[in-house]
């Protein structure tokens, strides 16, 4: 190299360095994969030891069950997905659950598709008799939206209660006839905190946001049927079909 001629070798360097980072990120990445899909098996393969134990009946994924209801957070999203279903019976009384799976898709300014997936962990049970909706939420952006719509939000007369619950139905005295003191007792309950319960047709359903957590599974069942126990019998008379 003649007089004036450099070369400059940091380039070289940092390209070095800029693959190197990538390669560590793309590591780091299917490791994390890796390890997903792993405690993915294993949770499964508890869900399914479960149910073989219990002798119920898993499917993995059966997408009608995911429209058989229409009220949020049901029939919402552009698509929705129902996988690990457990059907079974305690002492007599059939019950499902599953994993409720919402998709939506957008774009942003630029066309660029984006995809989201929101989990909830839903259990559910027959009723004697089909009745209108009802819905039972903690306060959110859909209830007023209901509300303005003309799904009143009814109050009762437990000040704690509704502090706890919005309550969405077509007819309010339907839903002040189901809303018996004894049932506002029972939802008072700590363990209906942030719970979402939908009465549509002859179902009674829990939703919560979240995948299934199979070690809550019992105890909402058995609240499940305590509540339908409470309901009282007139209302499945004047309202039931």
């Amino acid at each position: 190299m003649g007089p004036g001629f450099t070369v400059d070798a940091s380039n070289g360097v940092t390209s070095a360095v800029m693959i190197a980072l990538v390669a560590i990120a793309a590591a780091v990445v299917v490791a994390g994969a890796v390890r997903y899909y792993r405690a993915e098996q294993e949770r499964l393969a508890r869900v399914r030891a479960l149910v073989d134990s219990r002798g119920w009946v898993y499917t993995p994924r059966d997408d009608s069950l995911a429209e058989r209801l229409t009220t949020r957070p049901f029939g919402g999203g552009d698509e929705r997905e129902a996988r690990e279903i457990i059907t079974g019976s305690r002492e007599g009384r059939p019950f499902q659950a599953f994993r409720y799976v919402v998709i939506d898709h957008s774009r942003d300014s630029k066309g660029r598709r984006t995809t989201t997936r929101t989990d909830h962990q839903v259990v559910w049970i027959p009723l004697a008799r089909a009745l209108p909706v009802l819905r039972l939420s903690p306060d959110d952006g859909l209830q007023r939206l209901l509300t303005g719509l003309g799904w009143g939000d009814v109050d009762t007369e437990s000040h704690a209660f509704n502090q706890r619950w919005r309550v969405s139905a077509r007819d309010d005295a339907y839903a002040h006839a189901v809303l018996a003191p004894h049932v506002i007792e029972e939802l008072l309950r700590r363990e209906w905190w942030g719970a979402t319960l939908v009465i549509e047709g002859a179902v009674l359903a829990l939703v919560r946001t979240g995948r299934p957590d199979l070690s809550t599974l019992d105890a909402s069942l058995d609240r499940l049927e305590a509540l339908v126990g409470l309901i009282p019998p007139f209302v499945l008379a004047d309202y039931g079909s």
